[in-house]
């Protein structure tokens, strides 16, 4: 079973997120994420001698020094030096933050992702990081591109990440000549270029050989242009929606509280301020609606507490409040869970609400126990 990551912990997430454009590397284990993220940051991001896989989620941003953090489960982020250590030990850290220089850096920052297949994984990864990117470079490797366990994992991520994000069939060096490839990559934009923005191959190993010619050859330069495209799609959406909603970049991560996930989703009570801030509900409906339909059926607690969290964060920072409105996301976000919640019966009040929302009169929701 996922561990619940906190919600402190996912505060300093939104931080790390709010300040520029983030992609994240995603795929199946050994799906060429590592060599791909060496050949785009221009430099190997560990020591040969560690091995990817026993890392958690690993956040890259710019900076002239190199430093390492790590976020704990609480919240927490701590300075680690690099000096003798054993990175094996890392793994029960949320997530690591790296910060080096490297050109790709300045425009935005590169979250690299254990292998999504992987069933040793204590964090969901897909749902922890989608919320925090603006899209998404999904890893295949070429010799068995785009398998069934893959086309599932990515029906997870919502679909206007997934309209943003880029499908890389890498390593298609292996699988012989040209022609070879573009059947591959054929077969890719068949079967999944309607989840995708682009679809694109790349050899990263030929790309780092520096022989003559190697990096157009690769893929290379093709990608690097679409993941500046993106970078900059990304900007243009941050400026306009600052512009619609008032909203500054934010700089720091934003306040985090000690209320425990498990015991409540949000006292309303104790977070004032929070309903005291509004947005333009209109704007993200479409959002919500099918953030709600994913998890219509799902049958747990933990899940229900992870919407509302999500429902908490869209419904912030906008500039047309009301008393109403504040009343009625206050009690949208004071559900508690217990174990004979009827978990359809709110999740389909929610769906109602938020139908409300979009076609006129407030309403509210009444306190479920």
């Amino acid at each position: 079973m996922n561990e619940i990551v906190s919600r402190n912990a996912t505060a300093v997430l939104a931080g790390w997120s709010a300040a520029k454009p983030a992609f994240a590397l995603m795929g199946e284990y050994s799906a060429g994420k590592s060599s791909l993220l060496n050949m785009l940051l221009g430099q190997p991001l560990l020591p040969t001698k560690v091995t990817a896989t026993h890392l958690p989620t690993v956040w890259i941003t710019h900076g002239e020094a190199r430093k390492l953090e790590a976020l704990d489960h609480d919240g927490t982020v701590t300075e680690i030096s690099e000096d003798g250590l054993d990175f094996g030990t890392l793994d029960g850290y949320v997530a690591l933050r790296f910060t080096l220089p490297s050109e790709i850096l300045r425009g935005g920052d590169v979250i690299d992702t254990p292998g999504i297949s992987d069933p040793n994984l204590a964090i969901d990864v897909v749902g922890l990081i989608s919320a925090h990117v603006d899209f998404v470079i999904w890893c295949s490797a070429a010799n068995q591109a785009w398998r069934q366990t893959e086309k599932a994992a990515w029906k997870t991520v919502p679909r206007e990440l997934q309209d943003q994000s880029l499908l890389v069939v890498t390593r298609v060096d292996q699988i012989g000549n040209a022609k070879d490839v573009g059947r591959v990559i054929s077969r890719c934009e068949r079967e999944a270029g309607k989840f995708f923005h682009s679809v694109l191959p790349i050899s990263a190993k030929l790309a780092r050989s520096g022989a003559e010619g190697s990096w157009q050859e690769s893929g290379a330069e093709t990608l690097m242009s679409a993941i500046e495209a993106r970078v900059d799609a990304a900007k243009s959406y941050r400026a306009e929606r600052r512009e619609r909603e008032g909203d500054p970049q934010v700089e720091e991560a934003p306040e985090v509280f000690e209320v425990p996930i498990e015991e409540v989703v949000v006292a309303a009570e104790n977070t004032p301020d929070e309903t005291a801030e509004i947005i333009d509900i209109s704007a993200r409906i479409a959002d919500l609606e099918n953030a709600l339909a994913d998890v219509k059926n799902e049958t747990s607690n933990d899940q229900v507490f992870a919407l509302f969290d999500h429902l908490k964060t869209t419904f912030r920072g906008d500039s047309q409040a009301s008393d109403s409105h504040a009343d009625v996301i206050v009690n949208l976000l004071s559900v508690r869970g217990s174990n004979d919640m009827n978990l359809p019966a709110v999740i389909e009040q929610v769906r109602n609400e938020i139908k409300d929302f979009s076609e006129g009169p407030w309403c509210r929701l009444d306190r479920v126990s």
